[in-house]
């Protein structure tokens, strides 16, 4: 499924709730840098992870706008059989690139990492 494929939620005095979801599996010691287009003015009101049993913090994760950082606020996180949701407030415009930085590190095995973006529009 794509980002295309999701119904935004419209709360009224609040605007469009959506979620921007990068899901990727990664070869061994290979990392790549995936993109998206925010869809409107908005916030990201949080940022889920998921790293499967067996990352074992190999695999890293960084999270942007444009060309911004903003989780975490520099370096990566990794982890293993976790899925945290951490709240944030971070301004992004429409049409900006969203992107997801992820890195294995694992030098046997292939990993599969998801990160959804949840975003209010700002209106």
């Amino acid at each position: 499924m794509s980002n295309d494929d999701v119904t935004p939620i419209v709360v009224p005095g609040i605007g469009q709730t959506t979620q921007i979801k990068f899901q990727e599996t990664l070869d061994s010691l290979t990392g790549n840098r995936f993109t998206d287009v925010c869809p409107f003015d908005a916030v990201i009101s949080s940022i889920c992870f998921h790293f499967p049993p067996g990352c074992n913090s190999l695999v890293d994760v960084s999270v942007g706008h444009g060309e911004k950082q903003c989780f975490p606020r520099e370096g990566y996180i990794a982890l293993d059989a976790a899925t945290p949701v951490f709240p944030t407030n971070e301004l992004v415009s429409r049409d900006e690139e969203l992107w997801c930085e992820i890195r294995n590190g694992d030098s046997v095995n292939e990993h599969t990492i998801s990160v959804i973006l949840t975003l209010q529009e700002r209106i």
